[in-house]
């Protein structure tokens, strides 16, 4: 029987507890004879908050150097080690081409519909919205105005199923957008004019 000690680096959050070991035989060799480790391991959590332990599940040994057999070997699986799962990042669009009508000023009013969120685990994120209303335009005036950016905040985001916790917020969101001709009204005045033979 041999011993052996594993390490397993981070990972970002990617929806599974799969951690990629690396075994160390500590023990048990005959004299001078060497075999290797390789195997599976799985932390403890998926979860970016409450990872923080890999265990080693599987493993299987190769034949080493100096007559090392690894037939003439057994390795018990079950070593532990500290290893924590990182947030992943999220990337935030303000899409739609929001518009308005010109007033003099560079407020732009957002929807959950103008934003798109990429970045997501397969199978999570589309519960997730944006709530943050308050946009800018590059401009405020028409001829300019080509684009609105907001600022974005934890608390702008909401979910029922996806832990946001798994993941980096943006904190930032910009696209294109435009504002239109504000419409104008008017009256005319004209003389009465001495008959000249048109109107």
């Amino acid at each position: 029987p041999l011993t052996a000690t594993i390490s397993a680096p981070n990972k970002v959050y990617d929806g599974n507890t799969t951690a990629t070991p690396t075994f160390t035989i500590t023990g048990g060799l005959v004299g001078l004879e060497t075999v290797t480790a390789t195997g599976t391991a799985t932390f403890n959590s998926k979860d970016v908050l409450t990872a923080n332990l890999v265990t080693a599940n599987s493993n299987v040994l190769a034949d080493g150097t100096n007559g090392g057999l690894a037939s003439n070997y057994s390795l018990v699986t079950g070593q532990t080690v500290a290893a924590s799962i990182t947030t992943a990042p999220l990337t935030a669009a303000i899409i739609g081409t929001p518009t308005k009508v010109y007033d003099s000023t560079t407020a732009a009013t957002l929807a959950t519909a103008n934003y798109s969120l990429t970045g997501f685990v397969l199978g999570e994120g589309g519960d997730v919205t944006v709530t943050q209303a308050a946009g800018t335009y590059n401009s405020k005036d028409v001829v300019t105005a080509t684009s609105v950016s907001a600022t974005l905040a934890p608390t702008d985001f909401a979910s029922t199923t996806t832990l946001l916790s798994n993941y980096v917020l943006p904190t930032a969101a910009s696209g294109a957008g435009t504002i239109t001709a504000a419409p104008l009204t008017a009256t005319i005045s004209a003389p009465n004019k001495v008959y000249d033979g048109n109107t």
